[in-house]
């Protein structure tokens, strides 16, 4: 504890914001460590600091209701958590098989430093006398004045401390503070993990931020894994990391960094095995319809391009696949016909004439079915889920040259081959 003592010293001297009444209160307060694990490695590749404080009972609950309590002084709630931060750095210095340890850092107290001052944090790593790449600072809530934030997180950047967007995806969008900040590590609201892993919206938008987070260049932190489908949802969206109940809550002391090694090798089995089963389904299915679609190329081939009048026993094996309308354009991406719309379980083909004219070569998918083409003819070319506008539902688009200046494209329902 010399360095903790040193550093209340070092508060009466060198900080501008101090109270006596702060320093009175450190005792009762002490940090907890939650551990992160590393997918890739299945080990604990660091821990969050988190503060924890004792009830009149001897109960140890968190103290996060102290930073919110708007009749506590501010300056007390500073000196508190530069103790608790300075605690959990010089108790992370005893450990050496971790890769880093991650602290909370309001952004409304960046606000509250000098521009000349140094970082409080930046001197405490200094006194503990561990590599700065150790440590992870996490920009938590959503205030605080991003000119600040991002001068702040230069001078952490340039000390080799690493930085962190914490609740990614809460609230409003924080997708400024990830441009200015560069952060190395992404954690995804917790919130809308959990309400992402029973589908729907906000698995969708749950996607997209891992997505953008991937192609950011940070690595991904999930926290929130309470249950071995939350895992495996988490794995969907590529994460790098995770943290929750599903292995500990915070405890006292950091976990060995191969206590969970066992417990994620077998979760990841089992991931692999729904997800076999899962892809192997989907597989068949579109089989299934590729053979159809190619099936319906040939027949408008032979009948020089006329998608009214199509046998029965194709449109009722189409509509039982799912497909909800096929149209053509031609080799530019513009639609010359109508939409040929199906639905299921009427083996009927009605003709929708509002798209004439569009033109669709702006979609992902068509500047490569119009390169394969040249390479592959009957090359059949199925682009990502998307959600149709129409039918609200997730579907595909299969495409294929009907002949050099004629391209068929179908739209088809399909399961998610995300497992949730």
């Amino acid at each position: 504890m010399k360095v903790i003592n040193n550093y209340k010293d070092n508060i009466s001297r060198d900080e501008p914001l101090q109270t006596k009444e702060g320093v009175d209160c450190y005792d009762n307060y002490f940090p907890f460590y939650q551990p992160i694990i590393e997918l890739s490695s299945g080990k604990v590749a660091g821990h969050e600091a988190l503060a924890r404080t004792r009830t009149q009972y001897g109960d140890i609950v968190s103290a996060g209701a102290l930073f919110v309590d708007s009749v506590i002084p501010i300056n007390k709630k500073i000196l508190i958590d530069r103790y608790l931060r300075n605690r959990a750095i010089t108790n992370f210095s005893q450990y050496n098989d971790f890769e880093f340890l991650t602290l909370n850092i309001s952004p409304g107290w960046i606000d509250l430093l000098e521009v000349s001052q140094i970082s409080p944090t930046i001197k405490m790593i200094e006194q503990a006398g561990i590599n700065p790449g150790q440590i992870v600072i996490e920009i938590t809530e959503q205030n605080g004045n991003l000119e600040n934030i991002k001068r702040l997180t230069q001078e952490y950047h340039q000390a080799g401390i690493r930085v962190a967007i914490d609740d990614f995806g809460a609230g409003h969008s924080q997708i400024d503070r990830i441009i200015e900040v560069e952060p190395e590590f992404i954690k995804i609201d917790m919130k809308l993990f959990k309400a992402a892993c029973k589908g729907g919206v906000a698995a969708n938008v749950a996607l997209t931020l891992a997505e953008f987070s991937n192609r950011s260049g940070s690595k991904i932190i999930f926290e929130g894994v309470e249950t071995e489908e939350g895992l495996h949802f988490a794995i969907d969206c590529g994460a790098d990391y995770v943290q929750g109940w599903l292995f500990n809550a915070a405890v006292a002391k950091p976990d060995k960094s191969n206590i969970y090694y066992e417990q994620v090798s077998d979760l990841k089995k089992s991931y692999l095995a729904r997800k076999k089963q899962r892809i192997t389904f989907l597989a068949k299915e579109n089989k299934l319809v590729s053979e159809k679609v190619l099936e319906l190329c040939q027949y408008l081939r032979a009948t020089s391009i006329d998608g009214s009048t199509i046998k029965k026993s194709l449109i009722s094996a189409l509509t039982r696949l799912g497909v909800l309308r096929y149209y053509i354009c031609d080799s530019e991406g513009t639609q010359i016909s109508a939409n040929y719309e199906m639905k299921k379980d009427v083996d009927v083909v009605t003709l929708n004439k509002k798209h004439i004219g569009y033109n669709w070569c702006h979609r992902p998918y068509f500047p490569l079915l119009h390169a394969m083409n040249d390479l592959d003819t009957d090359h059949l070319v199925v682009s990502t889920p998307y959600k149709d506008i129409v039918s609200a539902q997730l579907c595909k688009t299969y495409g294929v040259f009907i002949s050099s200046a004629k391209v068929l494209l179908i739209d088809v329902l399909v399961a998610d081959e995300t497992l949730y």
